[in-house]
């Protein structure tokens, strides 16, 4: 990925985490507390700062509760009880609250590097001093957190040609990063268990393994609310390509009902131990078409590499979502 990408690819990932945990609390629109825990939990390198001291999602979470119990209690109210939401299944925004759009969108992203540090410098020195009381509960200093934050450095990452198996063929190919904060073994166990598909990838309404190993997918379609899916297309044949234990499986996604019904797409997962849980490499690779439609295909290319981009980051949403 670019640089530029990189950054847009963090940003989202901040914003859809944050959504996510404001429906599990019951929000109704993104807090201080919604980014905070969504810094913690995605893979960039206010996370890195944050999980190198000792803030896991969980204590993040915990510490969030304590101060909103302890700021209700001072002001004689008492707690009420969560009253968590369900998340549409490919997911839903929510409005901003006035002091999480102020420090949403100050500044720019630095497009150098993939680059969060800015939101948790503006979430610690945020008025309110709420974030600030999160970190004091957490046995922190938001000093010591501002000097972590400057002090960090940048961790080299694998090079992407290890992310899928050799194919000499003519793929094009678009790869999405992003880090959950679980183990190795608890990611491979959820995206290799064919009967834990559907809890991480929002395209397939049902999946069934056959005796070959090759799963029998049916996409979603409109009767779970999403768009009609064109005759022949409704299901998918999901070939298991290549697999390294622990660290990689791909798949080939081919359609059944179309005539030989030719390979559509290759998807891979690429597993990394990174900082307490896992990094994840998706990967997906197409067959570029001949004759007219190359030409076609060539001017497209650039629409068709972020509508990639996008399944594959509701992917990784679907997997960290699962995990959390």
């Amino acid at each position: 990925m670019s640089r530029l990408t990189d950054a847009v690819v963090l940003s989202q990932q901040i914003v859809v985490t944050a959504t996510e945990e404001a429906y599990r609390v019951g929000h109704a629109e993104l807090e201080l507390d919604d980014l905070l825990v969504a810094l913690t939990a995605v893979g960039g390198p206010a996370g890195d700062v944050l999980r190198s001291l000792g803030v896991t999602v969980d204590r993040a979470r915990s510490a969030v509760a304590q101060v909103h119990a302890d700021r209700l209690a001072r002001a004689g109210v008492p707690a009420p009880p969560a009253q968590p939401r369900p998340l549409p299944r490919r997911g839903g925004g929510l409005p901003w609250s006035p002091r999480a759009d102020r420090v949403l969108t100050a500044g720019q992203w630095d497009v150098r590097v993939a680059d969060d540090r800015r939101v948790l410098r503006d979430l610690v020195r945020e008025p309110s001093g709420f974030v600030a009381e999160v970190l004091a509960v957490l046995g922190l200093d938001a000093e010591g957190v501002l000097t972590a934050l400057d002090a960090w450095v940048p961790t080299a990452t694998a090079p992407s040609g290890a992310l899928f198996s050799p194919d000499p063929r003519p793929w094009r190919t678009v790869t999405r990063r992003g880090w959950v904060p679980a183990a190795p073994a608890e990611v491979w166990s959820l995206v290799t268990d064919p009967a834990r598909r559907t809890a991480w990838d929002p395209w397939y309404s049902a999946v069934e393994e056959r005796a070959d190993g090759v799963l029998a997918a049916t996409l979603v379609g409109e009767a779970e609310g999403a768009k009609p899916v064109p005759p022949g297309f409704e299901r998918q044949e999901v070939v298991p390509v290549a697999r390294e234990e622990g660290r990689l499986v791909e798949w080939e996604l081919r359609r059944p009902d179309r005539p030989g019904g030719a390979p559509v797409q290759r998807l891979a997962v690429a597993l990394t131990p990174s900082g307490g849980g896992t990094r994840v490499d998706l990967t997906v690779r197409w067959l570029g078409a001949g004759g007219w439609r190359a030409v076609v295909g060539l001017l497209l290319r650039p629409v068709a590499r972020l509508a990639w981009g996008q399944m594959l980051l509701a992917k990784h949403a679907g997997i960290a979502r699962a995990l959390r």
